[in-house]
């Protein structure tokens, strides 16, 4: 039975004809509403035909990412499991089925890209009008695979976000980004991921659209709350079934019951004392509309949702005060996590640890009444540290005074201008690292130990300064951010070898130094004025000093499904003297301060007072331990000079250290 030929130029003529009509002039929610199936092996809480209806806060992002709307970017910043995922699905299928053209979808792992290229199957499979258009799946065919869909006037992309290749190998007229605050920070040292991936769509010009989705993570640090501060800022208003007042949901004014049972929301209008019950939600949500708190770039439209809008029959009122409830005994306890979850994928909020942390302007009022300025120090102070840090163009250089109980005070910040690869810039530090600083006691004090980081575009320079200056205590020190690693390392990492390979013992020395245990340590004694642990701060540092001071934060990231608590700071935040005094407290532990006892302070304080010339000595210890002159009594005669002690105190020493040599490297030699 002869088969049946098709007829080449009729389905040539077919194609082109189509081609050549313009775009379907429907929304994206219109034909949502007619079009969209919602697959019952997707696993979804409501299958079957799409309602617009259901969720009215999503009919303008939809309405935006319409071809037809003149704006180039949309960006939703909302709680979890409210209408992100599910408008990029109607915006993905009603552009294969109205105005096809490549499709980029970027999702921030290769686990979640796989199940977002599945459920982008499923759909396509229980929408009609998309099987009639997408190719089949065919075992041998590599048209419709788990990363690539064709269908009739172009093709979708579902990949990874984390790799240079992916966001630089294909052009697209349509991308979407979703959760793009779990994206990495620099993809292959090309840079941010979402201005690579706009890259791809700008030969389309005007005609490019682009979509990114997410629920906000920590300040400073978030993408999608700097998209959103870029746009028009739209929330969503609704009315009081009461007195009509248009209102945006906010967490403050939810009023619920102890047992979290009984929740109800206080109406904003200024004659308006309603408590609204939560059974009035849909028919807020439906009279709703969104409003633009900002001007924005005049190309970006922006929505931001919380959990409070969720519809009927999803998370309520009352399952989310039980949820804060949780999230609040479990930070009375010290743990973070369940608050900032709550604020990120609940509120929608970006979340700042450092609401919880000592402010800057705290620690500069603190400093402002000090006694002291940079240069000098006052008598509690026994044991100097500094530490270095090594910028593109500029060496930042720091000075530590130790006192009992690990008390400490700033007593030196300078920055030295210059290029590090120059000699002349190592010669200027040289120099300030051999400086006496004068003790009120008539003493000089000198660095005992001086940490420099080794972990920038400079290293074999560090190495150079310290391999000549290791007699003097002066290391290359490099951060490991680690949970749980000591603040230094037990022993260094020799990184000179001999021409046989082998390790040179007598080479530069570096040390690791665990800087999460060392931020622990510092963060937590902020809030401490005076005594043991205080921070005390010379009272003329510049003011953007007390900012870089407490420029990072303490999260929680999900990585691979692993949790990780790590300290972060914002993109445009400077944190230098955060990491100048991480450095001089690992000196401090080199040194072995952190095991000083009582009296190991009083040998080194009696030492150096025997060091102090003797007139001197006298009006050190006077204006330590004499009580001041009250006005109706005159103040005591100035004792007479002390007179020098034969034998002077030893000054005391550091515990020994532990070390350990490498028998194997000795049988080498």
């Amino acid at each position: 039975m002869p088969s049946e030929i098709p007829n080449g130029a009729a389905v040539y003529r077919e194609a082109h004809f189509r081609g050549l009509q313009p775009d379907p002039d429907l929304w994206i929610d219109q034909w949502a509403d007619e079009y969209m199936r919602i697959p019952r092996d997707a696993g979804a809480a409501e299958p079957g035909q799409y309602r617009t209806a259901r969720t009215p806060y999503a009919r303008e992002p939809m309405r935006c990412l319409s071809p037809a709307h003149p704006c180039k970017r949309v960006v939703t910043m909302v709680a979890s499991q409210l209408m992100k995922t599910q408008i990029a699905l109607n915006w993905i299928a009603g552009l294969i089925h109205m105005a096809p053209s490549n499709i980029l979808t970027l999702l921030p792992s290769l686990g979640l890209a796989k199940r977002v290229s599945s459920r982008i199957g499923k759909t396509i499979k229980a929408t009609p009008v998309l099987r009639e258009r997408v190719a089949a799946n065919r075992s041998r065919d590599a048209r419709n695979t788990m990363d690539t869909k064709e269908f009739e006037g172009g093709s979708l992309y579902v990949t990874t976000a984390g790799s240079a290749a992916n966001l630089s190998e294909l052009s697209a007229r349509y991308i979407y980004g979703d959760e793009v605050d779990r994206w990495v920070v620099d993809v292959g040292e090309e840079g941010d991921p979402i201005e690579l991936a706009e890259t791809r769509g700008s030969t389309f010009g005007r005609n490019a659209k682009f979509y990114f989705s997410s629920s906000p993570t920590i300040r400073g640090a978030s993408r999608i709350a700097d998209l959103f501060e870029t746009s028009d800022q739209r929330y969503y208003y609704v009315p009081c079934p009461t007195c009509g007042h248009m209102q945006v949901l906010e967490w403050e004014r939810l009023h619920y019951s102890t047992d979290c049972q009984r929740a109800h929301y206080e109406c904003a209008g200024p004659d308006c004392d309603v408590l609204i019950e939560e059974h009035h939600k849909g028919e807020m949500l439906a009279k709703g509309e969104w409003r633009a708190h900002a001007q924005g770039d005049g190309e970006t439209v922006g929505f931001n949702l919380n959990a409070l809008y969720s519809p009927p029959g999803w998370t309520g009122w009352a399952a989310l005060a039980k949820q804060f409830e949780k999230a609040k005994t479990a930070m009375s306890r010290g743990d973070l996590e369940p608050m900032q979850v709550f604020y990120n994928t609940r509120l929608a909020k970006v979340w700042d640890s450092a609401q919880e942390q000592t402010k800057a302007d705290v620690l500069m009022a603190r400093a402002r009444l000090e006694t002291y300025g940079l240069g000098s120090m006052p008598c509690a102070v026994l044991m100097l540290t500094a530490s270095v840090d090594v910028q593109a163009n500029r060496l930042e250089f720091m000075v530590v005074g130790w006192g009992a109980g690990m008390e400490r005070w700033i007593i030196d910040y300078q920055v030295i201008w210059g290029d590090p690869s120059d000699e002349r810039t190592w010669s200027v530090l040289d120099d300030k690292l051999k400086a006496r600083y004068p003790h009120p006691c008539g003493a000089d004090l000198t660095i005992r130990a001086a940490g420099i980081d080794s972990g920038g575009n400079h290293t074999d320079e560090v190495y150079q300064f310290c391999r000549l200056r290791r007699w003097r205590n002066i290391f290359a020190v490099k951060g490991a951010s680690k949970s749980g690693r000591p603040v230094i390392a037990q022993r260094p990492s020799m990184m000179d070898v001999t021409w046989k390979g082998l390790t040179e013992r007598k080479g530069v020395e570096l040390w690791f130094i665990g800087t999460d245990t060392a931020k622990d340590w510092i963060y937590n004694r902020y809030p401490v004025e005076g005594g043991p642990g205080a921070l005390h701060f010379a009272n003329d540092l510049p003011d953007d000093f007390f900012a870089q001071c407490v420029a990072e934060r303490k999260v929680t990231r999900y990585i691979k499904g692993y949790k990780k608590i790590e300290w972060v700071k914002g993109k445009a935040e400077r944190n230098e003297a955060l990491d100048l005094m991480v450095y001089s407290l690992a000196m401090a532990h080199y040194l072995g301060l952190n095991r000083y006892k009582e009296h190991d302070w009083e040998r080194v304080r009696s030492a150096l007072m025997q060091t102090a010339p003797p007139g001197e000595k006298a009006i050190a210890v006077e204006h330590v331990r004499a009580p001041a002159p009250s006005p109706q009594q005159p103040p005591d005669p100035v004792p007479p000079p002390a007179k020098p002690a034969t034998a002077p105190l030893p000054i005391a020493r550091p515990p020994q250290r532990r070390s350990s040599s490498s028998g194997y490297l000795k049988k080498r030699r």
